[in-house]
């Protein structure tokens, strides 16, 4: 889902972040090569082969060049120096086949990168950086065979904070209940940066805002100003509903972050937004609302949310138009839209309509009404409850009860008396509708059958006192 999609993007770039640096190599060998790299000049390759045959025996050499090409994304030479050391170290360099490990995982050869990786463990078994990179390309395969791999990191370096890095391969294999299992074994104030990122996302994926909200804070106290964990912090305090801190979290990111570390997206000035609404600054929440939906990069699949957002600090401030006009576009804009979302546009009306009198009351209880007779016609199996709905607008608009919720109520009899078991929602429907029945019976002096539907409001409420009564007074006058 988009929303968080980009803090995943940054918890996969730790990968790289985890990618020691190989030997140094000679400064002036290694600069040279760059420049090479940068200038491509027309004799390149001869140039790189006389690289190649100068260094055949200098091990470190071969691979701080082979790791320039690497990251000039030239695989190709890259390979060549990697196996240049290899050959020259008597298949004794960890670095080299860490190296030769890294091009094929760049390669996209995930069994031959866990190969070069192992190799270099068993040369050097004190290492942490094949471990660390033979996991991040095994957990693909097995995430828990990557976790294996750590833990014979543990045996291997006791002292190596092992805990973190299982978190971290849990975490971007999406297992986020086993990332929080490791992490919690690491003294919060021992995380790193992205440590505390992918514990706290670990904990809002699990729901446990409130966990990750302490992480963050946690963070927090070491860097205020990092804008991942400000946007994390915002989120989780809306979830838990502390809108005046989320408001706070939205406020630093926003207004004290540096802007070249992070970018704010759509899914930022939604929930600042939300914080506003929450502190009840709606007009705020709509501006920030407006301003998402402006973005050049706001995704379709947000403007549906966003869209609802201001149809609903709209309604908190009772401006039925304009809610009634972005529920239109939410509805619009969402393909998935089920029942419960159109229905929610004939509770709009209703509300809107409660504020009215005379015609313009009237007009919006048939655009309520009009609204839930398209609800039976997009979703079936919510006729019963749109009936319902039908009956009670229907009547509102019939106070001289002329029958015009009649039809409405007498096929809801129908369909809900044909039930092998009533529940809950059932009986208030039913009542509702032989009340509504009841009262038209009267005004029209039919006593027989306001009397039948009299017993039948007994039935679903025999103990009330008051339908009692209305019993017996309608028993007196069906005689």
């Amino acid at each position: 889902m988009k929303t968080i999609k980009y803090l995943f993007i940054g918890a996969l770039l730790l990968g790289g972040s985890m990618v020691a640096m190989a030997q140094d190599g000679t400064k002036a060998d290694v600069e040279a090569v760059k420049n090479l790299i940068k200038n491509k000049p027309a004799d390149f390759d001869k140039q790189v082969k006389a690289f190649s045959k100068a260094n055949k025996k200098n091990v470190d050499n071969l691979v701080a060049i082979g790791r320039v090409f690497y990251e000039a994304d030239d695989t190709l030479n890259a390979r060549v120096f990697a196996e240049q050391a290899i050959t020259a170290s008597k298949r004794n360099s960890a670095p080299a086949y860490i190296l030769m490990g890294d091009i094929c995982a760049k390669s996209d050869d995930g069994g031959a990168a866990a190969q070069n990786y192992e190799q270099a463990i068993l040369t050097d078994p004190k290492n942490p950086d094949p471990y660390r990179r033979y996991a991040s390309v095994y957990r693909k395969i097995s995430p828990e065979g990557a976790v294996q791999k750590l833990e014979e990191l543990r045996q291997a370096r006791p002292d190596y904070p092992v805990d973190a890095l299982i978190g971290h391969i849990n975490y971007i294999s999406l297992r986020y209940g086993k990332a929080n299992e490791a992490f919690s074994r690491v003294p919060l104030n021992d995380l790193s940066r992205m440590d505390y990122i992918e514990y706290a996302m670990s904990n809002y994926h699990g729901r446990q805002y409130d966990k990750a909200l302490e992480i963050v804070q946690a963070g927090l106290a070491k860097e205020p100003l990092n804008g991942t964990l400000n946007r994390i912090a915002m989120m989780c305090a809306n979830e838990v509903k502390k809108y005046p801190e989320a408001l706070k979290y939205a406020e630093k990111l926003f207004n004290e972050v540096d802007k070249d570390s992070i970018t704010l997206n759509d899914i930022d000035y939604q929930n600042y937004g939300k914080a506003l609404d929450g502190c009840e600054q709606f007009e705020a929440a709509i501006a920030k609302y407006k301003e998402a939906l402006a973005l050049p990069e706001v995704e379709a699949t947000m403007k549906p949310a966003l869209h609802k957002a201001i149809s609903d600090s709209y309604k908190s401030m009772k401006d039925f138009p304009n809610a009634i006009e972005f529920y239109n576009k939410y509805l619009a804009d969402n393909a998935e839209a089920d029942a419960t979302d159109h229905a929610g546009l004939g509770i709009l009306y209703n509300s809107y309509a409660r504020t009215l009198e005379g015609e313009e009351k009237v007009a919006a209880l048939m655009k309520a009404d009009q609204t839930y007779a398209d609800l039976i016609q997009k979703f079936a199996d919510a006729e019963e409850y749109a009936l319902w709905q039908r009956g009670r607008v229907n009547a509102q608009i019939d106070t001289d009860l002329t029958g015009q919720a009649k039809p409405h109520f007498e096929r809801l009899i129908e369909l809900i008396t044909a039930h092998e078991t009533l529940d809950d929602a059932d009986k208030t429907r039913l009542f509702d509708a032989y009340s509504y029945l009841m009262r038209f019976n009267v005004k029209q002096k039919d006593s027989k059958a306001a009397y039948e539907n009299a017993l039948k409001l007994q039935e679903l409420q025999p103990e009330d006192a008051e339908i009692q009564k209305v019993v017996e007074a309608l028993a007196k006058a069906a005689k």
